[in-house]
Order: C-alpha cells, then sequence, then structure tokens
C-alpha cells in the first residue's frame, strides 16, 4: 500500500509542477509589458520643480504633443499584428506566413524600444545633467 501511496504523490507533485510551468508568466512580475524607461510623464508633472527654463518647457510640450502619437500608432499596428498571428496559428496558416507576422511583430517591439531610448537620450540633451539626475530620482529610476 505505501508504494501505491509513494508513486501517486509523486505522480501529483511531479502533474502540479509541470502544470506550474505550463502556465504563462505575470507580464506585472516580469516587466515584460511595460516600458524600458518612462520619463516624459515625470518630466511633465515636474518641470516647476526642475525649474525648466522657457525653451525647455516649450520642447517638453511640442514632443508631447506629437511623439506619443507616433508611439501609439505604432503600438497599435502591433496589436493588429498579434491579432493577425494568432488568427493564422489558429487557421493553421504555414509556418513561413506565421513567421513574417512575427519578424514584423519583433520589429515593431525593437522600435518601440528604441523610440523610449531615444526619448531618454532627448531628455538628457535637453535638461542640465542637474535636472536629468534630479528627473531620474522623481521617476525612481536611480
Amino acid at each position: 500500500m505505501k508504494p501505491l501511496f509513494l508513486a501517486t504523490a509523486l505522480t501529483l507533485g511531479l502533474s502540479g509542477a509541470a502544470m506550474a510551468q505550463m502556465q504563462p508568466s505575470n507580464p506585472a512580475e516580469t516587466g515584460l509589458s511595460r516600458p524600458v524607461i518612462q520619463l516624459t510623464g515625470f518630466l511633465a508633472k515636474s518641470m516647476d520643480e526642475l525649474e525648466l527654463d522657457d525653451a525647455q518647457r516649450a520642447d517638453v510640450k511640442n514632443w508631447v504633443e506629437t511623439m506619443p502619437a507616433q508611439r501609439k500608432a505604432l503600438e497599435g499596428e502591433t496589436v493588429s499584428l498579434r491579432a493577425a498571428l494568432r488568427k493564422a496559428i489558429v487557421d493553421g496558416a504555414p509556418t513561413d506566413e506565421r513567421q513574417a507576422i512575427a519578424d514584423k511583430i519583433g520589429a515593431n517591439e525593437v522600435k518601440l524600444v528604441m523610440m523610449r531610448s531615444a526619448c531618454v537620450d532627448h531628455w538628457r540633451a535637453v535638461l542640465s545633467e542637474a535636472q536629468f539626475a534630479q528627473l531620474l530620482k522623481i521617476a525612481g529610476v536611480s
């Protein structure tokens, strides 16, 4: 009886571990769904605290009026591509078609990350070194 009990317990334990590994990771925990770095919102809210001059304030205003729309357009395209990939998988589309869609998704993801990177580079150039360091502290980056 003991061997049967041990075998059952072992089987249940292993299947539970296998099921845990099959579950998708939580993007909130892994950080995969969040931007790599996000400073513009903190900058826009902290212009007085950072003591931005008129030219810097104008730059922030211009950036906020133009750049998020570009990012959102690329994000929208990527969401559509993900839906197309999901449909291609479900419909059993040829692997090369699915790969082409996946490649476009990957390229868009890289563009989105690099847009965030370029944003940080922009603020590093617009702000003084002290202002940029303070912005990083406000944003909880350093």
